[in-house]
């Protein structure tokens, strides 16, 4: 069936593909001329993205904000006890605790939007979620 009109339009399924489970390669160029320019970074997050369904994309960004706090965490203990040692030493791991809480908490912020971005990658769209 040949489609009229001009413009995008809704595109003619692909014989073998469910919507959602075409292959990362795919879901990546889509994503990449959804979102247009891209920074290297944001290029690397949704290729990271296409590469998971919406909820493992949702575990992953858990996992970074539990490990980013718990290494903040680990830095700034760790730091404690250098001070005693060296203050040099321990000036400078608790500056990276800080970094790592600045982080922590960016991630934090921007987690509602990572996984919207993550369901408009993998072509799934949801509500927004309650709680967080």
């Amino acid at each position: 069936m040949a489609r009229q009109g001009r413009g995008p339009g809704p595109q003619q399924p692909i014989k073998g593909f469910r919507p959602g489970k075409e292959p990362p390669r795919l879901r990546t160029q889509r994503a990449k001329q959804q979102f247009g320019d891209l920074s290297p970074t944001q290029e690397r997050l949704v290729e990271v993205f296409a590469e998971r369904t919406p909820e493992e994309a949702r575990r992953l960004i858990r996992r970074w904000r539990i490990g980013l706090l718990a290494g903040a965490i680990a830095l700034a203990s760790l730091a404690a006890v250098l001070f005693a040692w060296s203050a040099i030493a321990g000036v400078v791991v608790g500056i990276l605790a800080v970094v790592g809480l600045f982080l922590w908490w960016r991630l934090r912020r921007q987690s509602g939007d990572l996984e919207a971005m993550a369901d408009a990658i993998t072509g799934q769209r949801k509500g927004k979620r309650g709680g967080r």
